[in-house]
């Protein structure tokens, strides 16, 4: 614990602060970051100096001599106390921005109000200089030239989908990597390029530059590593603390045999991954990690262990100093994105639990070391995700319970009963479903596979039943926005109004379709990724870049839907108050709605007081599965480049607010602007009157099967997981599982904690609480997110 407190005072957080819901203003005079926090333009700087001088040479060399520039000349440095290395900035307190992504953005950042601490003003200097080279270049300008039309016309956020140039994400293959090594990889693609040189295939040119490229980079990483070799080992010369020289000839040791070579100990596999993961965000803007850290690192843990190489404690400092690690990661985002992202710093997860590709259970000593180092590191990242399956060991739920105690909002449970099934729906065989990974919130990845995943946006699923209800007509302006759909005046039925905005769901879906899947032609041409198609399956043996084809299944195209209880819910009102009760004509209640229910509040109470999905009424409840269906049924008829269905994914971040402030006044009695429920499976805020088990009635009645991978929150007080009510807690996780509920999460904290954080922020600048697939320091957020979460149901157990 000693260790841990020591290694936690010496970080300062990288998590970025809510700053705009949408294009509104939230708490920015805060700014975007911590004041200690510092643009490193260092990668920005390098990558231009290889672009000038490569003009003219294919992108994908260009991209692979760019990224080992910046390896092979990048600062690095070794602290005190590490025993692992590695950095992306020249300096502990950085981050940096993918300048070759948008150079608009940082640059008027770094000029504003929340970015002002930024950069220095030498710094804003050099940066104007190398934001001139990227003028026409980045990935921004070049969709925003080729952008017309309908797609320059629905690319630009209005309130139903926030698309912008996100990060792209994946799994690589670290087992096959660990298993060989980089120096096998490079051999398979000098392999690759005899062989084409004898068989001379069509795209020998294509296959060629990228077989070239690949060599390039992989290379580069080796070299990487032998600086931070080179480095340990002077410091050691001169190093007169014993402990301190110890510490730096054993970097010296591991980072000169791995990654060229395949890790012989548990630290030099932990050394190894790290600097993969490292450098897939230097290579481009990412986010998430989705090791399954107990299924690939426990072996090298257990093998030391046996050797009596390795002590438990050791092991344990091993993890605590990889956690500091992530911490060191970070990424600049515009004000805009900030309304999903929260206090989010790169939103990284590692999985434990879980099956193998023969359906056993992993659970290892490692499992339980990474949940002990949680507990005692309690930090905002890594978050944990945790494979629970009808064999999982009673002794693991109970230590998850007891990490979940500490508040820290993880580790989240992910249901394998429901989640293998629906990857095997999706098109993936058995043996690779049952291996998945969680990278972060609850994107679903499948470990190795090329797997390049891009969101095409965060889906306001009640923006689209808004434009149901106005005909697709934006009322102030008079402009058909959304499609044409019936006048309101003629629906005789809640069903009639759950195929207008159903029609309004398959419009903007396929608007989101087509703005993506051209960027996707744009970025398999631009920006190739070399690297990571080298860590990857498949690409050096097919002499194909990772964007050039896909891993056959739909993992990886999907819309971030958020606000389907809403809709749910407002469509239950509707049935009641305008069908049912006849209070008002349907009419009367859309102009009540567009007056911010001014003059109404009797209507507004009405539709509040009907039934609302999580009590277990189905009254409620089975409008809220028709909802969740068919809404997923209709996106999937709409397809992605490669011609598969485009799905939901639950992983909606702080959006559930921060994109809320776009959407007026619903039928449920939500104010114009106000808050969505907070993830795809959990109730309104306050709703859910009828305890946890009700919740969890609920959520059942919508399969999995029939829509996608889910979150759910859920809040309860730290008594309800200790003493004589951890069993009852546990009995409450395995009804989950039994229900085949493919997600639950939980914020362990009481109200008046919270209530009296907003008022004492100095006080408290170290707690932490779950927003959504995340967790983040509840002093990161805005006024507005934090009393969404104090609004959340506290549950009880009995």
């Amino acid at each position: 614990m000693e260790l841990a407190e020591e290694l936690r005072s010496k970080f300062v957080s990288k998590a970025v602060r809510n700053v705009q819901r949408g294009y509104t203003e939230d708490d920015k005079s805060r700014g975007l970051f911590r004041s200690e926090i510092r643009l490193d333009i260092q990668r920005s700087r390098l990558m231009t100096e290889s672009f000038r001088q490569t003009d003219g040479q294919a992108m994908v060399l260009r991209r692979a001599k760019a990224l080992a520039h910046v390896l092979d000349h990048m600062g690095i440095f070794i602290r005190d106390w590490e025993r692992i290395v590695g950095y992306q900035t020249s300096e502990p307190e950085g981050i940096y921005h993918p300048i070759d992504m948008n150079w608009k953005s940082v640059k008027r950042l770094v000029n504003s109000e929340a970015g002002k601490t930024l950069l220095d003003e030498a710094g804003k200097k050099e940066l104007e200089e190398i934001c001139e080279y990227w003028k026409g270049k980045c990935m921004s300008d070049r969709q925003q030239e080729m952008f017309s039309g309908d797609l320059a016309k629905y690319w630009q956020y209005e309130g139903t989908f926030l698309w912008t140039h996100w990060s792209e994400l994946g799994i690589p293959d670290y087992e096959g990597l660990l298993r060989e090594g980089l120096d096998a990889r490079i051999k398979r693609a000098e392999e690759r390029l005899e062989e084409i040189d004898r068989t001379i295939p069509r795209d020998y040119i294509d296959q060629k530059e990228f077989l070239q490229a690949v060599i390039i980079v992989l290379k580069a990483v080796i070299r990487f590593s032998g600086r931070y070799a080179a480095l340990a080992t002077d410091m050691a010369a001169s190093e007169k603390d014993a402990e301190r020289k110890a510490r730096l000839e054993e970097i010296a040791r591991t980072c000169s045999w791995i990654p060229a070579h395949s890790p012989r100990t548990f630290i030099e596999s932990v050394q190894f991954f790290y600097f993969i993961h490292l450098i897939r965000y230097l290579e481009y803007s990412t986010l998430g990690i989705g090791l399954r850290l107990d299924y690939i690192l426990g072996p090298y843990y257990e093998k030391d262990i046996k050797a009596g190489h390795l002590k438990k404690d050791d092991a344990l400092e091993i993890l605590q100093l990889l956690w500091v690690k992530f911490l060191e990661l970070g990424l600049v985002y515009s004000p805009l994105v900030t309304s999903v992202y929260g206090g989010v710093a790169s939103l990284q997860a590692i999985t434990i639990g879980g099956r193998d590709n023969e359906g056993r259970d992993v659970t290892n000593d490692l499992t339980y070391l990474a949940l002990e180092t949680a507990r005692t590191m309690r930090t905002i990242e890594p978050s944990i995700a945790l494979r629970i399956h009808n064999d999982t060991p009673d002794e693991l739920l109970s230590a998850a319970t007891d990490t979940i105690r500490t508040g820290i909002g993880y580790p989240s449970f992910f249901n394998d009963e429901a989640l293998i099934p629906l990857l095997e729906k999706w098109g993936v065989p058995p043996e690779d479903a049952r291996m998945y990974g969680v990278s972060g919130c609850v994107y679903m990845e499948i470990p190795g596979k090329n797997i390049t995943r891009r969101v095409l946006g965060y889906f306001v699923l009640a923006k689209c039943l808004w434009w149901a209800l106005h005909q697709g007509v934006n009322p102030k302006t008079g402009e058909q926005w959304g499609a044409r759909t019936p006048e309101p005046a003629a629906f005789r039925s809640w069903q009639d109004v759950l195929e207008a905005y159903l029609t309004q769901v398959r419009f903007f879906t396929a608007k989101m379709a087509e703005v993506e899947n051209t960027c996707r032609d744009l970025y398999a041409k631009y920006c190739p990724k070399p690297f990571y198609s080298a860590i990857v399956e498949g690409c050096i043996e097919q002499g194909k870049e990772c964007k050039q084809w896909i891993y056959p299944s739909m993992v990886h195209d999907f819309a971030m839907v958020i606000a389907g209880t809403n809709v749910a819910d407002s469509i239950t009102a509707i049935r009641k108050v305008v069908f049912e009760d006849k209070r008002v004509t349907l009419p009367e209640l859309i102009a009540i709605m567009d007056r911010n229910w001014e003059g109404r509040d009797d209507i507004r109470q009405a539709c509040i007081n009907a039934p609302k999905y999580g009590n277990d009424d189905d009254y409620a409840d089975l409008i809220a599965r028709e909802v969740h269906h068919r809404t997923e049924a209709v996106m999937e008829t709409v397809k992605d480049r490669f011609g598969y269905g485009i799905r939901g994914d639950g992983s909606a971040v702080s959006a559930t607010y921060g994109l809320a402030a776009d959407t007026p006044a619903t039928p449920d009695g939500r104010l114009d602007g106000g808050p969505f429920a907070d993830s795809t499976l959990a109730p309104q805020p306050g709703a859910d009157t009828k305890g946890p088990t009700a919740v969890l009635n609920s959520c059942a009645k919508i399969d999995t099967m029939q829509t996608y991978n889910h979150l759910l929150n859920q809040k309860f007080l730290p008594q309800y997981l200790e003493d004589d009510m951890k069993p009852v807690f546990l009995s409450y996780l395995k009804t989950w599982r039994d229900k085949k509920i493919s997600h639950i999460q939980f914020n362990i904290v009481d109200r008046q904690t919270l209530i009296e954080a907003q008022q004492y922020p100095e006080k408290y600048r170290d707690l932490i609480v779950r927003v959504a697939g995340f967790s983040a320091y509840f002093a990161d957020l805005s006024r507005g997110l934090q009393d969404h979460i104090i609004a959340r149901t506290e549950q009880s157990l009995s």
